[in-house]
């Protein structure tokens, strides 16, 4: 192997010098490179602490960099918590998507808008009903009460204090209304003070500077207000805060105290209008917190607690809130529309006389001119499967309501009211106050001959404090401040709200197991406590010609085409009853009316069948259904039917008539009543312009301790206030008759020139005649009673009959008997499904026992029904009659439409019916 050459050596040397060059000289290099990237990223790294600083801190965005000297644009803390509250600014409140689904989770659960709970009502104090209480005090002047203080003993079924209101999926907590705790006051405007006018034809309110100027005003259309029925509602919406920069507690506009969990609250924040009640009401003012001068704690309270019901609407960028107020509509009289806004077909909800008065407010600071509707009507869109609530007509959609939502109305009462004139029982008996006395100024009762010669009704409103020979209205007296009143019944006073005067159309928002509701509801009315509405007879003494006929004396005519002088226009009381549940041509039993004839005219009257003696009052207590339920004619005694002439015309006879009328249009739960004991010559001498009550068709004589049946039973016993004169009117007597609990009779010492009123309270009837209605859910049992007693089925006695039980005791004075056979109409799920004997449902025998006094009895069987969404207790029954052996019961029970009568097995005629609940007791829900 050859050595190398030097040369070759020191090239080789040379070449590892110079590569080791090149590395140390790419070490230098390298070693640079990294100082500058350590420089690079310790810029990066100051750039981005103070980039941090500023997304910590700053609005808007900040710039971050990376190694390689790329730039980012980030947004701020700041920022993106600004975006997150673009969709939820606060997590405590729900979203609008959130809220709306709790709705529909609601609607689902419940079976309509109505009442979850009914708060507790007080317990010393008379209650409507369940959380609806009256309070009489000077100091709560046209007031009644919802819910109680827990301060105050209380008592009720329901599960919270207050009420607790579903509306269209919402949930109000209603309480505090002009009130510092959980009780709702609910005011109402002064009662009629005879300044007011009416027009029918118009539908015009005209409000006139005195009573005088307003009676002198009256034509046969335009009247004045003496009598009214006021409407309570409660109204919801939805309302952005923003836009009045308010906020209240529960989204209750009328709250009543001046804080809140701390929170400091006003009442001038907006417009007192917002706040009212209704139109008439200058002084309500809700109190609440304006939203923009809050803390965030304080505005977390309201966002945090559901019970306010504000949700965050994203779309808008706004807190809403779902508010309430309560509402009070003066009537223009007494004829309400339907209340209950279920299927009212094309109609508007609650109108007066087919009239407009009921209009939206929602969000606006006063009422507008747009209605509610019913939930069939065209411009109903959002409740047409709710049977509780009415909602605003189209226009109101998003105007007085926010977003797609609209003002919706849950009706709460009727309210009667009386008035403020002085009360008398010809000319005013709704008034309260007394009369003006005569000599000294003070004060005395209509019956007074310190009064002095009153003879018309605007006297009663002739209202002053004294003045020496003024026939008129003593202005200190009728309220309930004065302690003194015209009045000697329970309603005393023209200021103050009694649980009689009160309808309450509160519904049920549960969904209600309809077997039990229906074994509830049937306690009820065997105990008497149903509620119902009735008027009081306002008896008539006229003078005339009779409606033409070629045979009959027709007392009433259904609309009116061609009046007689003798009736004219005036309603017989009951008449739209017997001619709407009785088949034409059949025989009615009626409230007694007295006619006398003064001249038979072209007819053979005197001498048809026996004939009509003339001028001899004639007492007639049955009618006949004539002309397709048209007219009502006078059963004539002497030949049993309704034929009474065979030739010339009734339009040519003139008589003289007392008879009982509906002019009394008010109407009561517990009602004020007033038998009128007389011979009919009598009361028309003392009382040619009528008289309030009615007309006890026995004559008083000369025997000491006469004893009258009364017309109703009388709740007033031991003993009753009555007014008793001798002479035509002349001079009254006040007396203390006593009353029979049992028999109902009164019993006094009169005479045969005797004129006498007797005042006592007896309750309303609660169920009406109606169609046999579809079944729903199973069928009760059969109930019988002759019991004497309200709490055990007397007073649905009366309300099925007109009859009143007077078995004083014993193990069989009711029983509930089952039924051993019944059968439904499948199509229609009816009782009966043939209409023909046999097909009645049948029952077990009788087992009420009997004494020597028969009393009247009574049996039905009851069931629930379903009527425009809306449940009633439906009940199918018979009268029963004992013969002095047994009660003739066929052991069946009759199924018909409305009322009529059957012969029972002893050859008795008994009435038998389909009744039902006068008012609703549920929601329907399927």
């Amino acid at each position: 192997m050859s050595s190398k050459t030097i040369d070759e050596k020191l090239t080789e040397i040379s070449n590892t010098v110079t590569a080791q060059t090149d590395k140390a000289d790419e070490l230098v290099s390298e070693i640079r490179n990294s100082w500058q990237e350590v420089k690079a990223v310790h810029e990066v790294t100051n750039h981005n602490q103070q980039a941090m600083r500023d997304w910590q801190t700053q609005t808007g965005e900040t710039t971050f960099k990376d190694l390689a000297g790329n730039t980012h644009q980030v947004p701020t803390l700041k920022s993106l918590i600004a975006d997150a509250q673009s969709i939820n600014p606060n997590p405590h409140v729900m979203t609008k998507a959130q809220f709306d689904a709790l709705r529909e989770m609601r609607k689902q659960q419940y079976a309509g808008s109505g009442f979850v709970e009914w708060g507790k009502h007080n317990f010393g104090n008379p209650n409507v009903n369940e959380g609806m209480w009256q309070w009489l005090n000077p100091s709560f002047r046209n007031r009644f009460v919802l819910g109680e203080d827990a301060s105050n003993r209380h008592h009720g079924v329901s599960k919270t204090i207050h009420p607790q209101v579903l509306v269209d999926g919402t949930l109000h907590q209603v309480y505090g209304v002009v009130h510092h705790g959980t009780q709702s006051t609910l005011i109402f405007p002064p009662a009629p003070d005879g300044t007011k006018t009416y027009d029918s034809a118009t539908g015009t309110v005209t409000q006139h500077s005195n009573a005088e100027v307003a009676f002198a005003t009256e034509t046969e259309t335009n009247k004045v207000i003496t009598s009214r029925k006021d409407l309570v509602f409660l109204e919801s919406w939805h309302e952005k805060i923003a836009d009045k920069d308010v906020v209240y507690p529960l989204g209750n506009v009328q709250y009543g105290a001046s804080g809140y969990k701390g929170i400091g609250l006003l009442n001038n924040l907006v417009e007192q209008g917002y706040s009212a009640f209704g139109e008439w009401d200058q002084n309500t003012k809700g109190y609440g917190a304006k939203w923009s001068t809050l803390t965030d704690a304080q505005k977390a309270i309201f966002l945090g607690e559901p019970e306010h019901n504000i949700y965050y609407d994203p779309k808008a960028k706004a807190y809403v809130q779902v508010r309430y107020r309560v509402r009070v509509v003066e009537g223009f009289g007494n004829s309400w529309n339907s209340a209950h806004p279920s299927k009212i077909e094309g109609a508007e909800w609650a109108t007066y006389s087919s009239k407009r008065i009921v209009y939206a407010q929602g969000s606006s600071n006063s009422k507008t001119n747009k209605v509610f509707v019913s939930n069939v009507h065209l411009q109903s869109t959002i409740t047409k499967n709710d049977n509780g609530v009415a909602e605003g007509e189209s226009s109101t959609f998003g105007l007085l309501s926010f977003g797609e939502t609209k003002p919706l109305a849950l009706p709460i009462a009727l309210v009667q009211r009386l008035n403020q004139g002085a009360y008398h029982p010809s000319y005013n008996p709704m008034g309260c106050r007394a009369w003006n006395q005569q000599d000294n100024g003070g004060a005395a009762p209509w019956y007074s001959t310190e009064a002095g010669n009153i003879n018309a009704i605007n006297q009663a409103f002739d209202i002053q404090f004294g003045g020496v020979g003024r026939v008129g209205a003593h202005s200190n007296t009728g309220g309930v401040s004065t302690g003194q009143s015209g009045r000697s019944d329970q309603y005393k006073y023209h200021d103050a709200i009694y649980a009689g005067q009160v309808e309450d159309l509160r519904l049920n928002a549960n969904k209600l197991d309809v077997n039990q509701l229906r074994e509830e509801t049937m306690r009820k009315a065997v105990a008497g406590t149903l509620r119902g509405k009735e008027k009081v007879p306002f008896t008539k003494v006229k003078t005339g010609f009779c409606h033409h006929s070629i045979s009959t004396i027709y007392v009433y005519q259904r609309n009116y085409v061609t009046p007689s002088s003798l009736i004219d226009k005036d309603i017989l009381y009951d008449a739209t009853r017997y001619l709407d549940s009785y088949p034409t041509d059949s025989t009615v039993s009626c409230s007694p009316i007295a006619i006398k004839f003064i001249d038979a005219g072209d007819t053979d009257l005197t001498t048809f069948s026996g004939g009509v003696a003339l001028n001899t009052w004639l007492i007639v207590d049955k009618l006949r259904i004539a002309n397709n339920s048209q007219h009502l004619a006078m059963i004539n005694q002497n030949t049993g039917n309704y034929l009474w002439f065979s030739e010339g015309s009734a339009s040519t006879i003139k008589a003289e008539i007392i008879f009982p009328t509906e002019a009394q249009s008010a109407e009561f739960d517990s009602l004020p009543w007033v038998d009128i004991i007389g011979s009919p010559e009598n009361i028309a001498a003392t009382f040619p312009d009528g008289v309030v009550g009615q007309w006890v068709p026995q004559l008083p004589s000369d025997d000491t301790e006469q004893q009258f049946k009364a017309n109703r039973k009388c709740l007033s016993h031991p003993a009753v206030n009555a007014l008793r004169t001798m002479d035509n009117g002349e001079t009254w007597q006040a007396i203390t008759a006593s009353v029979s609990s049992v028999e109902n009779e009164i019993q006094d010492t009169w005479n045969a020139q005797s004129v006498g009123l007797v005042q006592y309270e007896s309750l309303s009837h609660f169920t009406k005649p109606a169609n046999n209605s579809q079944i729903v859910g199973s069928l009760g049992d059969v109930y019988a009673s002759q019991a004497y007693l309200n709490e055990y089925g007397n007073r649905l006695h009366s309300s099925l009959t007109g009859r009143t039980g007077i078995r004083i005791g014993g193990p069989l004075f009711q029983e509930f008997l089952g039924l051993s056979k019944y059968t439904y109409y499948s199509p229609r799920s009816t009782l009966g499904w043939t209409a023909q004997i046999g097909d009645e449902p049948t029952h077990c025998a009788l087992n009420l026992d009997v004494t020597n006094a028969y009393s009247p009895a009574y049996k039905t069987l009851h069931s629930i029904t379903e009527k425009n969404g809306l449940l009633y207790l439906q009940f199918h029954g018979a009268e029963l009659k004992h013969n002095g052996t047994d009660w003739g019961d066929d052991q069946t029970i009759p199924i018909i439409d409305g009322e009529n009568v059957k012969t029972d097995l002893n050859g008795n005629t008994v009435k038998v019916f389909c009744h039902h609940t006068q008012l609703p007791i549920g929601i329907a829900s399927h």
